[in-house]
């Protein structure tokens, strides 16, 4: 069930999932104390994301020797290039046809949320970066890390790296699988 709060939370269910959601809780206390729990960290966690940057002086580049030329030759490169495009994309209809109803695969902007208080590092790997690591942005001073993702449709597994040494799956997604090495990572699905 942590795994409806996380998407109720994240406003990714679907209208009749929320009604079913609100149903479960409203007859739940246990599962509406979790609910309000994971709430009111969510609004922990943007209220510290609503600081302002500070301001970061811009260093400037240093001038060119023949700025004339140069902007020059940036026109004739582009000018070139146009040229090029055009009579390379002069191919037959159908190919053009082709190319002009190909459909994409859908992506959604997914957020990872996990509290860690005393991490240096927190890293997410999973089926959606190829199994690589990247690395998350700490978000205010609760122990609190986030990264926001485009992932395609589809099922998906990953864990989070805490310190580069122990894999962790991800606490608000409760579909789990274990994995070939010992570990467990979670199973989040994604519908576009």
């Amino acid at each position: 069930m942590d795994y409806l709060i996380s998407m109720y939370i994240d406003n990714e269910l679907s209208l009749d999932e929320k009604i079913d959601f609100i149903e479960h809780v409203h007859d739940s206390k246990p599962y509406k104390e979790d609910a309000v729990a994971l709430l009111e960290q969510e609004i922990l966690l943007s209220a510290s994301l609503n600081r302002t940057a500070p301001d970061v002086p811009l260093k400037t580049r240093p001038a060119r020797i023949l700025p004339i030329f140069n902007r020059s030759l940036g026109w004739a490169v582009a000018a070139s290039l146009l040229l090029v495009f055009t009579f390379m994309g002069r191919g037959d209809f159908n190919s053009q046809s082709q190319n002009q109803f190909r459909v994409e695969p859908a992506t959604v902007m997914h957020r990872f949320v996990i509290q860690r208080q005393n991490s240096q590092l927190i890293e997410i790997t999973g089926s959606f970066t190829n199994w690589q690591s990247v690395a998350l942005v700490p978000s205010g001073t609760d122990g609190y890390w986030e990264i926001s993702m485009e992932l395609p449709a589809g099922e998906h597994r990953y864990s989070f790296i805490v310190d580069g040494a122990s894999y962790v799956p991800d606490p608000t997604v409760a579909t789990r699988e274990a994995d070939d090495f010992g570990s467990s990572n979670s199973v989040l699905k994604v519908e576009a």
